[in-house]
């Protein structure tokens, strides 16, 4: 799982509460930035397109995935 927010990373919250926080920073988990997330689903996104290219549109067929740089 990866989780997306404006910016990237997490934060604590400190004593001085909510005034203390940076806008666009989890207070939870630590996440991807903006540019991170679009980059991200830009490449799966392909990834989809290159899927039904191959398979013609049909989930059930499978498909052999080389990783970069083997043969």
């Amino acid at each position: 799982m990866i989780e997306s927010n404006i910016n990237e990373g997490n934060q604590k919250v400190l004593a001085e509460g909510p005034s203390g926080l940076k806008k666009g920073v989890s207070i939870t988990d630590a996440c991807i930035n903006w540019e991170s997330t679009v980059d991200v689903l830009e490449g799966l996104a392909e990834s989809v397109r290159e899927r039904r290219k191959v398979s013609n549109g049909d989930p059930s067929k499978k498909v052999k995935v080389l990783e970069e740089g083997s043969a």
